[in-house]
């Protein structure tokens, strides 16, 4: 039985178990070798990508039975299923046709993502093909999802704030106090002279942590100084204040 083939109307010759190419050649599709191999490979894609995908390896000859691989359940086809849209081979293919890479298939609500890799006799005719469709559905509604739920930080006040999430009252104030000789390009409070502690202590200041109670014998115990101590630092941050908003004032 002769079937004619889309492939600028060559004849080829159908036989029970082996495919003959004109010539007397064999051909590819039809060799127990080359099926075992597209299984393999379509398997092996389809484990890779997961069970989104499917793969099916076509043999154009015979385009109303010409899938003879199907790995993947994306459309419940089995070997044996026809060629999906004939108007997609409807044109002459020949040795110039270009694998098609990446182009949608509309199945229902179903985007599909996919490539069709051409199977070329010697001679670089098409006779098969090579189809992988991804069904990316699934990852799209959750990127819409992902999208919605993160759409507040595409719209952020332009308002940083700087917070040492400190877990309890000693570590707020190490971690300030440390931050405060970082600034400053020291390693210890040994090495904070009677400017820094005052600078240090106005800083705690503008930041409330005296409002807490118990901060000022933390900071003294920190600072090996007395509470005494860090009330005279106070006053005289305060003085300073109050003189530098005056003088700002006159200005």
């Amino acid at each position: 039985m002769y079937h004619i083939s889309k492939v600028e109307g060559v004849a080829w010759t159908k036989c029970p178990d082996k495919g003959v190419e004109p010539g007397g050649r064999m051909n590819l599709l039809a060799s127990p070798e080359f099926r075992e191999f597209a299984e393999r490979l379509a398997k092996g894609i389809v484990a890779v990508v997961g069970p989104h995908c499917e793969v099916v390896v076509h043999d154009l000859r015979t385009p109303e039975h010409s899938a003879i691989v199907v790995a993947g359940n994306l459309t419940g086809r089995k070997a044996g299923a026809p060629v999906p849209d004939l108007s997609f081979i409807s044109g002459e293919l020949n040795r110039e046709t270009p694998d098609q890479l990446n182009y949608r298939i509309k199945i229902g609500d179903r985007d599909l993502q996919s490539s069709t890799i051409w199977i070329r006799d010697p001679h670089g005719m098409p006779i098969g093909a090579v189809c992988v469709n991804v069904d990316y559905s699934a990852l799209l509604a959750a990127r819409d999802l992902l999208n919605r739920m993160t759409e507040s930080t595409r719209s952020v006040s332009d308002l940083v704030v700087s917070d040492s999430l400190a877990r309890d009252l000693d570590d707020l104030i190490v971690l300030s106090a440390h931050g405060f000789l970082e600034e400053r390009g020291l390693r210890s409070f040994d090495q904070l002279s009677y400017r820094d502690k005052i600078d240090l202590i106005e800083t705690f200041e503008r930041r409330g942590l005296f409002r807490i109670r118990g901060s000022a014998q933390r900071v003294a115990d920190l600072l090996n100084v007395s509470r005494a101590s860090i009330y005279n630092y106070r006053a005289q941050a305060k003085t300073e204040a109050a003189s530098a908003s005056v003088l700002s004032d006159a200005g």
